[in-house]
């Protein structure tokens, strides 16, 4: 760093602990802002996983009872198509009822297939989802804890910017100048 202040000279003497040499701490102090908000940040992004793992359950729900709606509406259009076969024979039903009936029942399934597919999906998305969060407080987090490390590492070097003496002594030579 660039040294802003020599609180030492040739010959005082300096006490263990004490600021012998104090370092510009702009640069440090920018890094240390910036991990704090970097650490907030993440702390939100890994609350909003947790969070979702409730949506992504409530999304679950939400398509079984599309499912189950699809279902009933498939066994209706099968039984429809049922009758319709039966009476066509007779004539007591027309071939443009019995091919709607039947384009009824395709509908229906398509739209089963459809509802099994999303519900899939959205298990599948809470499964992902909860690999990222499950077993794990927030603080745990495998992000929040490298973002508070930064953290840390930053408030490290922000603490170095004073250089201080090992040892009770004298300066024998002083090798810093101020620029």
């Amino acid at each position: 760093g660039t040294v802003i202040n020599v609180l030492a000279d040739d010959s005082d003497y300096v006490k263990a602990g004490q600021p012998l040499v104090q370092l510009d701490p702009a640069d440090v102090r920018l890094a240390l802002e910036q991990a704090q908000a970097n650490l907030a940040q993440t702390v939100r992004q890994v609350r909003t996983l947790y969070v979702n793992n409730g949506a992504l359950a409530a999304q679950i729900a939400l398509r079984e009872a599309e499912v189950l709606r699809t279902q009933g509406d498939l066994a209706r259009a099968n039984d429809d198509l049922s009758r319709c076969q039966g009476l066509s024979g007779s004539g007591a039903v027309s071939q443009e009822d019995l091919q709607h009936a039947r384009a009824q029942a395709s509908s229906a399934r398509s739209q089963l297939a459809a509802a099994q597919a999303g519900l899939m999906a959205a298990r599948e998305q809470l499964q992902s989802n909860q690999a990222l969060t499950d077993g794990l407080p927030i603080e745990r987090h495998p992000s929040v804890q490298l973002a508070a490390a930064k953290l840390r590492e930053a408030h490290l070097a922000a603490q170095r910017t004073a250089l201080l003496a090992p040892v009770d002594g004298y300066v024998a030579k002083r090798t810093v100048d101020r620029k």
